[in-house]
């Protein structure tokens, strides 16, 4: 049970990491490119193309049983939804590096947390999404960071 609470907050610890950091590569990379639309562009074709190489060594390791497996339409369905929104989201932050300094894009992307907690259990059902007092106390200390960080120009 630790080991996998350990494994969730690496997972969760790395994609902070990732995305703050690229925050100041996104800027940097900006300063010669004239548009975030064409910065964006190029860096989820490269993703694409990432990802893609690593789905075909995974998809080359599967068995033949787990090749068989079908996916649903609504599966299918919601993942094509979730990736327009991550799209746009992506590109609005993008842009907003552009215009604003870093850690006020970073301070009020961390507003994502109780908007996920007020959605979360109403789309995906209190059984897999559990938000308890303990979280909600953690969001108000993000979003008062968040008031914080953005405020204090």
């Amino acid at each position: 049970m630790r080991l996998n609470i350990l494994l969730q907050s690496l997972a969760g610890l790395g994609t902070a990491l990732c995305f703050s950091s690229s925050s100041i590569f996104i800027r940097y990379g900006l300063e010669t490119i004239p548009s975030p639309l064409i910065g964006v562009t190029i860096g989820m074709v490269f993703c694409t193309f990432a990802y893609g190489l690593i789905l075909l060594v995974r998809f080359r390791k599967q068995t033949e049983e787990e090749k068989k497996i079908s996916y649903s339409k609504q599966g299918i369905l919601l993942l094509l939804f979730g990736g327009i929104f991550l799209g746009f989201g992506t590109l609005s932050r993008w842009i907003a590096i552009d215009l604003a300094p870093i850690a006020i894009v970073i301070g009020l992307s961390g507003l994502t947390v109780p908007v996920v907690l007020m959605l979360s259990p109403i789309l995906m059902g209190r059984n897999l999404e559990n938000v308890t007092v303990r979280i909600w106390i953690g969001a108000g200390l993000v979003i008062i960071g968040a008031s914080l960080i953005t405020f204090s120009r």
